[in-house]
């Protein structure tokens, strides 16, 4: 059913930039592209293409080469990547829905601030984490060495004694600190035209998610069952095209 919807459709249901299904389309009928190239033929504006590259690269639609001293290609995996990646976003709202408690408690939303806020959201992490269970972080800071200070004194200790798993797509700048470490598995998001450097993070455990703004040191945690999961199989799902 989702192969009948006309291209530009599928691009704006999948939230793509505006120009996308024109990228797709001159990508479809060449072997790959300059970007020059790729802006003309498409006949969309540079910065609206840069836009939309970038994104249908997230997806995995389409993919860079680079070879010495050449100037890199635009190439597509074809118009079927973006049918397989829409009917995986579909298949993520399903899982949502299915799971979806209607008895559920109402959400409980907590407000922090401040280096005491911040150490209370990564102790909270190793409160509402089950033992042996993973936990998700996305982390965009700018400086790992203030982060690491923020860390409440025994948050290390108890997230190693319940043997806490977790993933991390992290900035390369800030990733790349990090000491290797069986439990952690980190990927890198962010390169010359994707600035991950917001300095905030997002952490998505248990029934959980927290939200830690560095610059302001302004935090949230949202306690809601289908938004944990809502946010979770996203990060999955980015984290595997990594």
């Amino acid at each position: 059913m989702t192969k009948k919807l006309p291209l530009g459709v599928l691009c704006m249901r999948l939230g793509l930039p505006k120009g996308s299904a024109q990228i797709l389309v001159a990508l479809e009928k060449s072997g790959g592209m300059h970007m020059s190239e790729l802006v003309r033929k498409a006949k969309v504006h540079r910065p609206a293409a840069y836009r939309s590259v970038r994104a249908l690269s997230t997806l995995g639609i389409v993919f860079t080469t680079n070879a010495a001293g050449k100037r890199a290609l635009i190439r597509s995996k074809g118009v079927h990547s973006l049918v397989q990646a829409f009917a995986e976003v579909a298949e993520m709202v399903r899982d949502v829905s299915d799971n979806k408690n209607t008895h559920a408690t109402p959400s409980t939303i907590h407000h922090l601030s401040g280096p005491a806020g911040i150490a209370t959201v990564f102790e909270d992490v190793t409160t509402h984490t089950a033992r042996g269970d993973t936990f998700y972080r996305y982390t965009s800071e700018c400086d790992l060495d203030e982060v690491n200070a923020y860390l409440p004194e025994k948050y290390r200790h108890l997230r190693d004694q319940k043997r806490l798993e977790r993933q991390v797509i992290s900035n390369p700048e800030s990733g790349k600190r990090k000491r290797p470490r069986l439990e952690r598995f980190i990927k890198f998001l962010g390169g010359e035209r994707e600035q991950f450097r917001q300095n905030a993070i997002q952490l998505v455990y248990g029934s959980r998610i927290a939200f830690i703004d560095l610059n302001t040191q302004e935090c949230v945690i949202i306690e809601n069952d289908t938004l944990a999961s809502f946010q979770r199989v996203i990060f999955q799902a980015l984290y595997r095209r990594l």
